[in-house]
């Protein structure tokens, strides 16, 4: 039972490795050739499926429901903001947000206790998805890439602001289930000064 808890609350982050920052460089050259990649129909249910995983992810942020929202991502995921419009190897260039398994449960918990300074009051925030574009990962029969705008609304005291940009998802499916292996958020300034980001993109 400490062993499970111990995984769960301190997952392992060695996957973080420089395999898996070469992965998502290539991930990332995937995404910004997305019309290129996205040339033929998916197939009805696999369409279903990642509509709704986008959907239920957006919905569960905006409903701040942040531990269901954990249980979408895989055990070996990232969270990214780049801060460059065409995402380059986050080793080598800055990022606005760069997160694994382990920094996200650390995010969610500090959300969870009330205390967090940023966030008081709290950020309330709706957002919609839109123009998805769903394609095979190459070489891959289990593994899905996502691309598609996003346009958030986000109200913290009086203020009331509008964040866009694109994300892009890369997913994993076992069996029925279907896992958020990366998610990178493309802000449409991501090259400015940023004000309160402190809730999940």
């Amino acid at each position: 039972m400490i062993q499970e808890a111990r995984m769960k609350y301190e997952p392992d982050s060695s996957y973080v490795n420089q395999r898996f920052y070469d992965w998502l460089v290539e991930l990332s050259t995937d995404f910004r050739h997305s019309t290129d990649r996205c040339t033929a129909p998916v197939d009805i249910d696999t369409e279903r499926a990642i509509m709704h995983l986008v959907s239920r992810e957006c919905r569960l942020l905006d409903d701040q429901h942040f531990d269901r929202w954990l249980t979408l991502y895989d055990d070996h995921c990232a969270y990214w903001i780049p801060a460059e419009r065409d995402a380059a190897d986050p080793r080598k260039k800055v990022t606005l947000e760069f997160h694994d398994r382990r920094r996200l449960i650390d995010r969610v918990a500090r959300l969870g206790t009330g205390l967090a300074y940023s966030q008081w009051p709290v950020s309330r925030t709706s957002r919609i998805c839109g123009a998805l574009e769903i394609w095979p990962a190459p070489g891959q029969t289990d593994e899905w890439r996502v691309r598609c705008n996003f346009m958030m609304a986000e109200h913290q005291t009086d203020h009331l602001r509008t964040l866009a940009g694109w994300y892009g998802f890369a997913l994993r499916r076992y069996q029925n289930d279907w896992k958020i292996v990366v998610k990178q958020v493309n802000l449409l300034n991501c090259d400015a000064p940023q004000g309160n980001n402190s809730f999940f993109l």
